[in-house]
């Protein structure tokens, strides 16, 4: 007894719900062997789910699963062509058939265009024409030379509609170029024993027990699923900005709480507001190919858009650089090398005092990437002014910047071509060493006559990527734009 009671427990065979369903239909439907295209289009389900269901059962021994590669006929472009043209022997011979027979080669070339020479070609090899004296003749029954054509036209119609043909037909079209062999791969299913007996031997795996199962009795023939009550509920990553995002946002609403009002400006820029409006000479050393990166396109001409301040700019560049200042070269086209551009075009406007501006963007400079320098990065670049404007009013507001951002900053004098007094900015990372952040200073009275601004202006600008290196403590700026999905989910943002 106890060993018939084993030889059942090893004969059972636990399948899901789902794999039961399909046993069930194919002993409904007959199917014990047959490929996964076929036994699809006879139990109705679609093929994805036939094969991940099958892929189950070859796992638990129910069915074997081979994959086998079938050779089949495909058209080409110009098997399509043909097809739906007709191929070139057998549209030359309903051209002469409708011309009674006879054409020249002139006639030929011009009726049949790029078929003409493929088409002589090919009627003449199977003795269809002659060519004598530039006339072409059909020298068989057009109802005849149809009849030996026949048999390509029909292997090709087989082609694109079965993807198979006879081997001699189909090297010929081949040679042609009208057809190519494509290998298609295909899963072929076998059950291991007959559908009926298996649907004995299995035990159906139940995920929940539902009232209908309770209600027809149905319970005893399931198997339930154990549950894992240990396990972990699914773990789901809720949406989020990448950490450089949101601190740019957090800098943003820094400025924008201290009274700055938001500008914004072209990415692809003039040189003359990039540069020449900086007060920056024409053969200043930045403007070298080490440092900018320029657009290869036909350059706009500055002179008919901005024409009053194209002769301050030429003014003001020639009495104090004392060169001939070329509008040509205030045209050219780059990529920003800096938001000061902005800044710059926003002062041509002429604001009222008083003034406080800022812009946030991407600049481009040809950089070696390293810890603290990219090609590609963000500035904050900021403005403000008035009539009593002065360098301790710019300082204390630099110093409120990184207050707020709970930075230590401290100053250093600096050089900048278009502002005097000027002031480098540094910033304390965690590990004691300090980063130089910005540059800032008052600009120069060239600058503001360029503009046609007749009161003071401050003006700075931050590295973004060193000031969000010092905010979350980072020492090395790359880590900033790391592909590592874990290592940004898991990136405590500071608040």
């Amino acid at each position: 007894m106890l060993r018939v009671l084993v030889s059942l427990i090893v004969s059972e065979i636990v399948v899901s719900e789902g794999e039961y369903r399909l046993l069930r239909l194919m002993a409904e439907k007959g199917f014990s062997r047959g490929s996964l295209g076929d036994a699809s289009r006879l139990l109705g389900v679609d093929r994805s789910s036939l094969a991940s269901l099958f892929m189950l059962l070859r796992d638990k021994g129910v069915v074997r699963v081979q994959e086998e590669v079938r050779i089949l006929c495909s058209l080409t472009d110009r098997g399509l062509y043909a097809l739906s043209r007709g191929l070139p022997e057998e549209v030359l011979v309903d051209y002469l058939s409708s011309k009674g027979g006879t054409a020249s080669v002139a006639e030929v070339a011009g009726a049949l265009g790029d078929y003409a020479s493929i088409a002589l070609g090919q009627a003449r090899k199977k003795g269809l024409i002659e060519i004598m004296g530039g006339s072409v003749r059909l020298v068989r029954d057009p109802l005849v030379a149809r009849g030996i054509i026949r048999p390509l036209r029909d292997a090709l119609e087989a082609c694109y509609k079965l993807g198979s043909m006879e081997p001699d037909l189909f090297r010929e079209l081949k040679e042609r170029g009208l057809t190519e062999e494509v290998k298609e791969r295909e899963l072929v299913v076998e059950l291991v024993e007959d559908p009926a007996s298996l649907l004995e031997r299995v035990r159906v795996e139940a995920s929940r027990l539902t009232s209908r199962m309770l209600k027809d009795g149905s319970w005893r023939m399931y198997r339930f699923r154990a549950y894992n009550v240990d396990a972990e509920p699914p773990r789901v990553q809720a949406a989020r900005l990448h950490f450089l995002q949101e601190f740019i946002e957090v800098v943003r609403d820094v400025m924008k709480e201290l009274g700055f009002k938001e500008v914004r400006g072209p990415i692809v820029e003039l040189e003359l507001f990039n540069f020449d409006m900086l007060f920056q000479a024409q053969d200043h050393p930045a403007r070298e190919i080490h440092d900018s990166l320029w657009v290869k396109a036909e350059p706009p001409d500055v002179v008919k858009l901005y024409g009053d301040l194209v002769e301050r700019v030429a003014r003001v560049h020639e009495a104090g650089w004392r060169y001939k200042w070329n509008p040509a070269i205030a045209s050219k086209l780059m990529l920003r090398s800096q938001t000061t551009a902005v800044s710059a075009r926003t002062l041509t406007l002429k604001p009222r005092p008083p003034i406080r501006f800022f812009t946030l963007g991407r600049v481009y400079r040809h950089d070696v990437v390293d810890a603290s320098h990219l090609p590609e990065f963000h500035q904050l670049d900021g403005i403000e002014g008035d009539y009593s404007y002065s360098f301790r009013n710019l300082l204390g507001t630099l110093r409120e910047i990184c207050g707020r951002l709970g930075l230590e900053v401290k100053f250093k004098p600096g050089y900048f071509p278009f502002t005097e007094p000027s002031v480098e900015g540094y910033v304390r990372l965690p590990n004691g060493r300090w980063l130089e952040l910005f540059g800032a200073g008052l600009l120069r009275p060239e600058v503001l006559e360029m503009a046609g601004v007749d009161y003071p202006v401050g003006a700075w600008g931050f590295g973004i990527e060193r000031l969000a290196a010092a905010y979350y403590g980072i020492s090395d700026i790359r880590v900033l734009y790391t592909g590592d999905v874990e290592y940004i989910r898991g990136f405590r943002v500071k608040v």
